[in-house]
């Protein structure tokens, strides 16, 4: 049986236990791949095995000594590796096995590197009667919306909206920088956020939003992004400094070509902030912007542990810089 990598949720515990991922989506893989381990792994399934190139020749082996155990025997789950090339002769020969249906001590995961599969080919046909394939496919625009709603889903649901059509602006298409988008977000999200808008001395803030206040020019409610951020939330400092990064390179872009709408646009900035950052630039010279492009890869630096400052110091330079790039 077929599905696609969006629906294994249904099909997980309803299938036999022997899995093979293919498609072009390699976040979809790891998920579906990791999905069926935890799930599993629930069940009992605490052994794992992983074989790749180097040791198909053992797949018969170890599957047999895996799968001919007593009842109180481990069970495994035997990750195979395709990462190249046509499938191999082993991992065809599996699906040879009469016994295959009756392996309860096992579960055998394939991850393939294979884009598509045939469905006339033999070794496909006796996959599909005894194995759940799962098409990791490259996503509809309106699957790859519900897809990153879902990836949201440690938020509360009135934000989850937003920063979903956020996201998929930056990066449509790419669901490897979405989900880095996601790993950030959960590193830096307040669930009581709203709870604490209102108190000046006691608001937290999403790193995101010090982007919006910098091009809007407005300097006090970025320096209290700043200010919060190190309060609550001090290992976001890299964060910052990226966010601000962008935002000098992309005002240097701008700078560089005649059409700096088109370079904004080419850059990812959503139409209704192109007006706000083209006031932004116009404050922000070119003469003025190009040295700042050189402390922030300092702050970088200095973010990771490399500069030789203080945390202080740090956090005193990005205050500098808000107010740089503010100040009119």
């Amino acid at each position: 049986m077929i599905c696609d990598a969006t629906a294994l949720d249904k099909y997980i515990g309803k299938s036999p236990k022997i899995f093979f991922l293919f498609g072009s989506e390699i976040i979809l893989k790891n998920q579906a791949r990791d999905k069926i381990i935890n799930f599993y792994k629930k069940d009992g399934f605490d052994a794992k095995k992983i074989l790749n190139e180097q040791s198909y020749s053992d797949i018969e082996m170890e599957i047999m000594q895996s799968a001919g155990g007593t009842f109180l025997a481990s069970k495994t789950i035997i990750e195979i590796i395709h990462d190249k090339g046509k499938i191999p002769k082993e991992i065809v020969k599996i699906f040879d096995n009469p016994n295959l249906s009756q392996w309860e001590n096992i579960v055998i995961l394939i991850k393939s590197s294979l884009s598509k599969v045939n469905k006339a080919t033999k070794w496909v046909k006796n996959m599909d009667a005894a194995a759940l394939l799962i098409d990791c496919k490259k996503l509809k625009t309106f699957e790859e919306k519900k897809w990153i709603e879902n990836q949201l889903n440690f938020m509360q649901k009135e934000h989850v909206k937003d920063h979903a059509n956020r996201i998929i602006d930056m990066f449509s298409g790419n669901l490897i920088a979405q989900t880095n988008e996601v790993n950030i977000l959960k590193l830096t999200y307040q669930k009581d956020y709203d709870n604490n808008k209102n108190d000046i001395d006691g608001a937290e803030f999403l790193p995101y939003e010090l982007g919006d206040k910098i091009i809007e020019l407005n300097t006090n409610y970025a320096l209290r992004i700043i200010k919060s951020i190190k309060r609550n939330d001090a290992n976001s400092g890299l964060l910052l400094v990226s966010i601000i990064g962008k935002i000098i390179n992309i005002s240097i872009n701008a700078h560089q070509n005649k059409n700096k709408r088109k370079s904004l646009e080419d850059s990812g900035v959503w139409n209704n902030k192109i007006p706000i950052y083209l006031e932004f630039i116009k404050l922000n010279t070119l003469q003025k912007i190009m040295p700042l492009q050189k402390k922030i890869y300092k702050l970088d630096l200095a973010a990771k542990g490399l500069a030789g400052i203080t945390k202080d110091q740090f956090w005193q330079e990005l205050d500098n810089m808000i107010i740089q790039l503010t100040s009119k």
